[in-house]
C-alpha cells in the first residue's frame, strides 16, 4: 500500500487538481485508489460525487477520535470507477484548535487496518493549504509526500515552507517519509512570468521537480464540475493526462526521484 500526501501550504496551488489527476490516472489503470479530503472546502470529495450533508461518517469523524482501524467505517463509493473516498467537512476547520497528546497521529491510527491494506493499493490525501494538525495528520500516516505548485511568486515560497515542515515530521515523528516529487501546474501556454517562476522552481529544487509540467486548461476544471476523471474527457486532453500519468509512476516508485 501507497500512501501520499499532496500538500503546499499556500491555497489555490493545485493539490485537489493534483490529487483527482492521479485519482484519475490511477482509475484508468484499474487501480484501487482511497481518496481521504483533509480540506474543509471539500473539493475533491464533490468532484468524487459525495453530496452534502453526508451520510455517514467523515474524515473529521476520524480525526475527533482516537481509535485504531476506524478508517473503514468512513470509506464511501466514489461515482468514478475504481476510487472511494473518505470525505471532507466542515468540522475539519476545526481540528487546528484541539489541543492533546498524539493528536497530530490520529490518521495513522486510523488508517492502521488489514482490509483498508487489503483494498487499496493506493491512498491519496488531498491537504489543506497550512502546516497545522491536519497537514501534520497527512504527513504522518504517508510514506511520501507530493508537492503540488502553480508557477507564481507566492506558491515558489509555499513550496520552501512546506518542505522545511515536511523535514520537521521526518525528524520527529515520520522517518521514512520521502518527497515524491514537485508537481507544477495550472501553466499557461504563454506567459512569461509563469515560465520565469516554474525555471525558478527547477533551478533550485533540480530533480525533485518533475518534468512534465500540467498546462492549464479548461478541460481540467469541466471535468472536476461535472464529476468526471479528466482521463476519460474527450478529445482526450493528452498533455494533462500524461503529467499525471507521470506523475502516478513518480508516487507508485516506478521511476526515481
Amino acid at each position: 500500500m501507497t500512501t501520499t500526501a499532496v500538500v503546499n501550504q499556500k491555497g489555490g496551488s493545485g493539490k485537489s487538481t493534483t490529487v483527482l489527476g492521479l485519482a484519475s490516472a490511477a482509475s484508468a489503470r484499474g487501480l484501487e485508489t482511497l481518496v481521504i479530503d483533509l480540506d474543509p472546502q471539500c473539493n475533491a470529495s464533490e468532484a468524487l460525487g459525495i453530496d452534502y450533508p453526508v451520510e455517514g461518517y467523515t474524515a473529521a469523524d476520524l480525526l475527533a477520535s482516537d481509535f485504531s482501524g476506524v478508517a473503514v467505517d468512513a470509506v464511501h463509493p466514489s461515482k468514478w470507477d475504481h476510487v472511494s473516498i473518505i470525505p471532507a467537512d466542515l468540522d475539519l476547520a476545526d481540528l487546528d484548535a484541539v489541543v492533546g497528546l498524539g493528536v497530530e497521529q490520529r490518521l495513522r491510527a486510523a488508517l492502521d487496518n488489514e482490509e483498508i491494506r487489503r483494498r487499496f493499493p493506493l491512498i491519496l490525501i488531498d491537504c489543506p493549504p497550512s502546516v497545522g494538525k491536519l497537514v501534520s495528520n497527512a504527513l504522518i500516516a504517508a510514506d511520501s509526500a507530493l508537492v503540488a505548485t502553480e508557477p507564481s511568486f507566492m506558491a515558489s515560497r509555499g513550496v520552501g515552507k512546506i518542505l522545511q515542515a515536511i523535514e520537521t515530521i521526518q525528524r520527529y515523528y515520520n522517518p521514512s517519509l520521502i518527497v515524491a516529487g514537485v508537481l507544477i501546474g495550472r501553466v499557461p501556454a504563454q506567459g512569461r512570468e509563469a515560465l520565469h517562476r516554474a525555471a525558478e522552481i527547477r533551478e533550485a529544487l533540480g530533480d525533485q521537480v518533475l518534468p512534465l509540467v500540467v498546462p492549464q486548461r479548461a478541460a481540467v476544471a469541466e471535468a472536476a464540475g461535472d464529476r468526471r476523471p479528466i482521463h476519460q474527457v474527450r478529445p482526450l486532453v493528452v498533455e494533462v493526462t500524461a503529467a499525471f500519468d507521470a506523475a502516478l509512476d513518480r508516487v507508485l516508485g516506478e521511476i526515481k526521484p
